[in-house]
């Protein structure tokens, strides 16, 4: 039992990539196995997180609002995928404060380092654009839409300003992730109120699987245990 256990964490990674691959084929291929394993997809990376020596809480509660996110956003009813958007805002909010912690001084402090200005006109820009071309579509949801778009650009921010602060490969599958994050989002704003299809779908699934694996990669590799 407990060789089989060890073999379960020690190719945890191959197996997630696997059920990925499965994952994404049964979503382009309108295969049954899409729905069959996309509830598996957190879980096994879970395992591949927990085969290392890291244990951090802060990405351990991610993970789990992840999951719930993931899971909810399957049903076809409106609010319920809502209430799995509000679960990603969780995971966004755990990972904001997990490298706000990382990096030195407050989060005003950030916006007064070099480059910050930049990147956060970059930010502002590409939320004023997505929410300009979804505004309509969007009704009474502006608001909250906006809001997440901040919490979603911000995440990324912060990364960006992390991976200055270490440029070392962790930090940077982290930001690549994160960068990931924010492109998945989109697609699922895109997705929600302005129409989907197959096209917008696989890269919303890819953009996310991809993310979270880079994310887990660097929780998983960090020696940071915020």
């Amino acid at each position: 039992m407990n060789s089989a256990l060890s073999a379960l964490f020690k190719y945890s990674v191959y197996l997630f990539w696997v059920v990925a691959l499965i994952n994404l084929y049964g979503l382009m291929f309108y295969s049954p196995m899409e729905q069959i394993t996309k509830p598996f997809l957190i879980p096994i990376l879970s395992l591949y997180y927990f085969s290392g020596n890291n244990r951090n809480s802060a990405y351990m509660m991610a993970l789990f609002f992840s999951w719930i996110g993931n899971v909810l956003i399957m049903s076809p009813e409106f609010t319920m995928i809502l209430a799995g958007v509000i679960c990603f805002w969780g995971m966004l909010l755990l990972y904001s404060h997990h490298i706000l912690k990382a990096l030195s001084g407050s989060l005003v402090d950030q916006f007064k380092k070099k480059y910050a200005k930049t990147i956060v006109v970059i930010c502002l820009v590409y939320l004023i654009i997505i929410i300009g071309v979804l505004y309509e579509d969007l009704g009474k949801l502006v608001p909250a839409i906006s809001f997440y778009g901040v919490t979603l650009t911000g995440t990324g921010f912060l990364s960006i300003m992390l991976w200055f602060k270490q440029k070392e490969k962790t930090t940077f599958a982290l930001m690549s992730g994160v960068i990931l994050i924010i492109i998945s989002g989109t697609l699922l704003a895109v997705k929600l109120f302005a129409g989907n299809n197959l096209l917008i779908e696989t890269l919303m699934r890819l953009s996310y699987i991809v993310a979270q694996f880079l994310i887990c990669f660097y929780f998983k590799k960090s020696t940071s245990t915020l």
